[in-house]
């Protein structure tokens, strides 16, 4: 609510918050969407229609570090065909002009803010100001909603090692070589792995350890 009055008090009458779990983590597919300001029928059809899939401007935040005004779009990228008929969709809602916020969060754990105004154009200054508000919310969030998620059993750190290698994309082969194991050993964790994550085959578990956090550095 803090930030909501501050990006208020900023001068823009819209605001919308967007958070897409990512692949592999425990809320995977439950997309939170926010929003103050909007027409309540647009709100509603965004979800309903999961129109973030066709949002050029959640698109591209998630793949910049800076904010920047929705009318400049079309010179960050070329748009697709729905993405183009999105802005259109915006357009005939009768939204005005805005800024598109990305915010970041641990293990991938992104989100987008964004912000329409109806008056001056926001200054660089007062963008950034909005970002630093944007992540500080987006980080609470990420905090509270972790408390929420179910947990994880743990790994052991010779499991933790070995899905380092699956996610590598190495065979069982090798990674019997690299661990100086038996292949029979590494079956033997490979199967105590997915029960405990709860997934049948390789590619799952891979997903599973990045989207949660268990392997790091990449």
């Amino acid at each position: 609510m803090a930030a909501v009055n501050y990006f208020l008090e900023s001068g823009f009458a819209r605001i919308s918050y967007l958070h897409l779990p990512p692949l592999g983590a425990p809320d995977e597919g439950k997309v939170r969407v926010s929003a103050h300001g909007f027409p309540e029928a647009w709100v509603l059809q965004y979800i309903k229609e999961k129109l973030y899939r066709e949002d050029p401007l959640f698109a591209t935040a998630s793949t910049t570090e800076v904010p920047f005004h929705w009318h400049d779009i079309r010179d960050l990228r070329a748009l697709t065909e729905s993405e183009d008929a999105f802005m259109a969709r915006l357009a005939a809602a009768g939204l005005s002009d805005g800024i598109a916020i990305p915010v970041f969060g641990p293990n991938g754990r992104n989100g987008y803010f964004g912000l329409g105004y109806d008056g001056p154009k926001p200054d660089a200054p007062t963008m950034y100001r909005c970002q630093a508000v944007g992540q500080t919310a987006h980080l609470r969030y990420c905090h509270l909603q972790r408390n929420r998620l179910p947990a994880i059993q743990p790994l052991s750190d010779r499991e933790v090692e070995l899905l380092h290698w699956v996610v590598r994309g190495k065979s069982n082969g090798v990674i019997a070589d690299i661990m100086d194991i038996s292949p029979h050993t590494v079956d033997a964790y490979l199967r105590r792995v997915f029960l405990k994550l709860g997934t049948s085959n390789r590619i799952s578990a891979a997903v599973q350890a990045l989207g949660s956090g268990l392997i790091r550095g990449y």
